[in-house]
């Protein structure tokens, strides 16, 4: 029997329900080579219709925001309405009375802030600032609640954490951009969704992103349904049963209808229009941002001992493919925008390639060493689907 090829391989995993379907989009920067394909479903919701992903399909991006909050924000630095190295507080008030959380008893171990906290600290999650679901994991509800993503309230009640160590001396994962985007519109006197739409996607023809769908009826109609991975889901978050097939949930996981512009996780769009963003990033076209601005970003932020902390937690499996699955030895820091490897990944990317993702399995990368770029989408639930994950390397 002939050996089965790349796209024989993903249809079986949508007729099998390993995955529910997924949109592949990625390109070189010389334009001789394109790929974009969609495969299975929309939605599982019921099987006995034809429900067809379709290429201009719209999705949560969830993390994949990050990148265009981003570059907003580099977009307000070149134009000196912002810079890297300024304390936040100046714009983002909320912050003079931060405290560090030294224990577990927040009446009696925590102390108040001391050092400055700086835009950059705020890109490169070295603000000090979680998520509230790594918060719970090692404190409990007795200082943040219980942990949603749905998110109700605004930006300034929902993400004003204490935060787990001072600014710059370690690397956690958290809210830090969202809060980089609410600089953005403080400096820029606009909302977040306006800005990047007008700045950012509006100088690559993008009219597909939004960060209130139900507002967009063009974005909310073609909407992908949310799929779950069968067998449920242990306490790093991720599946517990890597086989089980994928179902239909009604549970989108982010609220629709959020009240702001969430810059971290908060926009919906197409995974094909998103695509247009890393390839103008790649080909430093400066559509949207200076090659010089682009240089910056691609570089290593991190401190030795951030970066010490962010490698070492890649080697616990869970977390590695929650952070889209880093193939073991390639070491890692992390950029303005996204995750960079530090050497190459044979048969893969280059050293100093950027990529990043977002909860519900999408997965995107530039690389500009090698000259290309791609986004893998789906509607996965939970994060770090090894099944997604591993279509997305043999793709890649």
């Amino acid at each position: 029997m002939a050996s089965e090829t790349f796209e024989e391989r993903v249809e079986r995993a949508c007729k099998n329900r390993e995955i529910p379907g997924t949109i592949l989009v990625g390109e070189d920067k010389e334009g001789k080579l394109r790929y974009e394909k969609v495969f299975g479903r929309r939605s599982l919701k019921d099987l006995s219709k034809p429900d067809p992903l379709t290429l201009d399909a719209t999705m949560w991006l969830a993390s994949c925001t990050k990148l265009p909050t981003t570059v907003a924000v580099m977009q307000c630095v070149e134009k000196g309405l912002l810079k890297l190295e300024d304390d936040i507080t100046g714009i983002l008030p909320e912050f003079k009375d931060v405290k560090i959380l030294t224990g577990f008893d927040e009446s009696n171990n925590v102390f108040l802030l001391e050092t400055n906290q700086l835009s950059r600290h705020l890109l490169t999650h070295l603000s000090g600032l979680s998520y509230a679901v790594f918060m719970m994991a090692r404190y409990g509800a007795q200082i943040i609640g219980e942990p949603t993503l749905n998110v109700q309230r605004s930006l300034t009640e929902e993400f004003k954490f204490p935060l787990l160590f001072a600014p710059g001396e370690a690397w956690e994962y958290g809210v830090g951009i969202d809060w980089a985007g609410a600089m953005v519109e403080r400096v820029t006197g606009t909302t977040l969704e306006e800005y990047v739409n007008e700045n950012t996607w509006g100088g690559l023809g993008v009219k597909s992103m939004t960060f209130h769908p139900k507002r967009n009826p063009a974005v909310f109609e073609k909407l992908t349904d949310m799929s779950l991975r069968g067998g449920g889901i242990n306490e790093m978050g991720t599946a517990i049963d890597l086989e089980g097939i994928v179902e239909y949930t009604d549970d989108r996981v982010w609220n629709l209808e959020t009240p702001d512009s969430q810059g971290g996780a908060g926009s919906f769009g197409s995974p094909l229009d998103y695509q247009k963003l890393l390839h103008s990033i790649c080909k430093d076209d400066e559509k949207i941002l200076k090659k010089t601005t682009v240089d910056l970003m691609f570089q290593d932020h991190l401190t030795p001992e951030a970066k010490k902390a962010f490698n070492q937690m890649l080697e616990i499996s869970e977390l590695n493919e929650a952070y889209g699955g880093i193939p073991r030895g390639i070491e890692v820091t992390y950029g303005l925008g996204g995750m960079i490897s530090l050497n190459d990944n044979p048969g893969g990317r280059r050293a100093g390639t950027m990529n990043w993702g977002g909860y519900p399995n999408l997965l995107w990368f530039i690389d500009r060493k090698g000259g290309m770029s791609g986004i893998i989408g789906s509607q996965i639930c939970p994060l770090g689907d090894v099944n997604n994950n591993s279509l997305f390397r043999m793709w890649e």
